[in-house]
């Protein structure tokens, strides 16, 4: 289950802006530019120009689509406007510029994003600007209805009608209806009540609530197509505010050759609500936090990390393939932990004597966090020359471990996310499958790395896709493991941490549905 895209609307205020005009005021606009990924950054829209001001709110709501896999920066460039509608923007002054993560933002409670403006890289201070992003939250949910036919017309010779109804939405590249959805029939009757049904607001409406609508009745025919008893034209927005009202269902044909012709029926809005359902966004922006939690695999089988053959083996030049995933997968999830400090272990080693399966790798295991991403890269450095590779690769240990970890979170606003990153294949998969099942019903997602050449077949079995993982008699409650093989991607660290996260956010959003757990502003 993974979460699709979503659209985001950029709001902007700037404060406190440097005179570029010497004793005038500014003219203040802003340019805001996105970059995905690998790819150069790019304009995505501008503000209006306000006059004469140093300090201002502006009213242009700027549209970006977020991913929460992917490493997205936005970069916001701050003019003094120079020539009213001018869009070569070396005409207009430059005041300063600041570039942020979009996850950043998105993981800051409430989505603001206060930051100071520089020029060129410089330490002095060229104003303030305020990024606030949210989602249109009228545009997503759910739209619950039920409709009823009162005195249709009678269509059939030997009956009554045999009614259903049809709702369209007006298309918006061309002039033309797009169905969106369609009854069943209710037979022989003129005043048909249909089930109840729910379709998103995406599709129904696509969010904007006064998009035209149509709702057209028809009577069905076994044998011919079916005769249309008459048409009602409304929004979403009407339906919405007018329960238990009736629209007038015309029939244009019968409207154009009777004077006296008033309907043909009318359709009742029994129940039309819109149900707003909570998002990712939502709970990161409630304040929820994502845990994370690295755990490295220093089994003999990787090599003696001074030989350059070893996957440990620490290159210079080349970062090597444990190093690359922690920094991939770290630099983005990183945003979702304000504190940024990351427990992260080993296992399969041997430590003055003795084999372990949870080793820190600060080596302080009452408190084994590391200070960011490149905290967590130093600390593994640092743990190589302090252990023994040994082995075997027995996972079970440290999923329970955090497994328990997660299950201290429970009603703390937490949810753990651990990466396992390892060279081979699994030497208690039993162990390992149970360990995953009893953590399905936890707060926890993990995500494993395979590094080097070695067969991994087993580790597909632990991401069950299709069907829910079973071992021992026992049933996951829902699929919490994204297994991929570092060399699918070919050293393009962007995609695999896109492919190793996508799955996250759905993840995460199963787990708050099942345990029936809303962010405090939806309940």
């Amino acid at each position: 289950m993974s979460v699709p895209r979503c659209d985001l609307q950029v709001t902007l205020e700037v404060k406190d802006l440097a005179r570029a005009d010497g004793l005038s005021k500014n003219d203040p606009f802003v340019v805001m530019y996105v970059k995905d990924g690998n790819s150069a950054f790019r304009e995505i829209g501008r503000t209006e120009r306000v006059k004469n001001v140093q300090a201002c709110k502006f009213t242009t709501v700027l549209n970006v689509s977020y991913f929460f896999e992917m490493e997205q920066k936005l970069k916001f460039d701050v003019y003094d406007s120079d020539a009213e509608g001018e869009r070569d923007l070396s005409k207009h002054d430059f005041i300063g510029r600041v570039e942020v993560r979009l996850g950043e933002i998105v993981g800051l409670h409430q989505g603001v994003f206060t930051s100071t403006l520089k020029k060129d890289g410089k330490s002095k201070k060229k104003g303030t600007i305020i990024v606030t992003v949210e989602e249109d939250r009228h545009a997503r949910g759910d739209v619950s209805c039920r409709f009823s036919g009162i005195k249709l017309d009678k269509k059939d010779t030997f009956g009554k009608s045999d009614p259903y109804f049809i709702i369209f939405r007006k298309a918006v590249a061309k002039n033309d209806w797009e169905e969106v959805f369609r009854s069943k029939v209710i037979k022989n009757t003129l005043n048909p009540v249909w089930e109840p049904f729910t379709v998103s607001t995406a599709s129904f409406c696509n969010g904007d609530f006064q998009r035209p609508m149509k709702i057209e009745v028809y009577d069905w025919d076994a044998t011919s197509a079916p005769d249309l008893i008459g048409i009602a034209e409304t929004t979403l927005a009407y339906m919405l505010e007018n329960n238990s009202t009736e629209m007038e269902l015309i029939n244009p044909k019968k409207k154009e050759k009777k004077k006296k012709y008033k309907n043909s029926g009318t359709f009742r809005i029994d129940l039309c609500k819109n149900i707003v359902l909570p998002s990712f966004l939502d709970y990161l922006q409630d304040g929820f936090q994502l845990d994370f939690t690295v755990a490295i695999d220093f089994t003999a089988s990787n090599g003696k990390p001074t030989l350059p053959s070893s996957l440990h083996f620490m290159n210079p030049a080349q970062p090597n393939e444990y190093i690359q995933a922690i920094s991939a997968v770290g630099n983005i999830i990183s945003d979702y932990d304000t504190d940024k400090w990351f427990p992260g272990f080993g296992f399969g080693l041997k430590f003055k004597g003795s084999v372990s399966f949870i080793h820190p790798l600060n080596g302080n295991m009452s408190a084994p966090f590391c200070q960011g991403t490149q905290g967590l890269v130093d600390a593994y450095r640092a743990c190589l020359y302090n252990i023994e590779l040994w082995g075997p690769t027995n996972m079970a240990p440290m999923i329970n471990h955090i497994a328990s970890m997660a299950k201290g979170n429970i009603g703390n606003k937490k949810y753990s996310v651990l990466l396992i990153i390892t060279d081979g294949e699994i030497s208690d998969l039993g162990a390992t499958k149970s360990a995953i099942i009893e953590a399905s019903g936890l707060p926890m997602s993990i995500i494993i790395i395979g590094v080097g050449s070695a067969n991994f077949d087993a580790m597909d079995a632990l991401d069950s896709d299709n069907a829910a993982l079973e071992h021992a008699g026992k049933r996951a409650q829902r699929d919490i493991v994204q297994f991929v093989p570092f060399r699918h991607f070919a050293g393009d660290t962007a995609k695999l941490a896109s492919s190793v996260l996508a799955e996250v956010p759905g993840q995460f959003m199963e787990y708050m549905k099942n345990n029936n757990i809303q962010p405090s502003h939806i309940q």
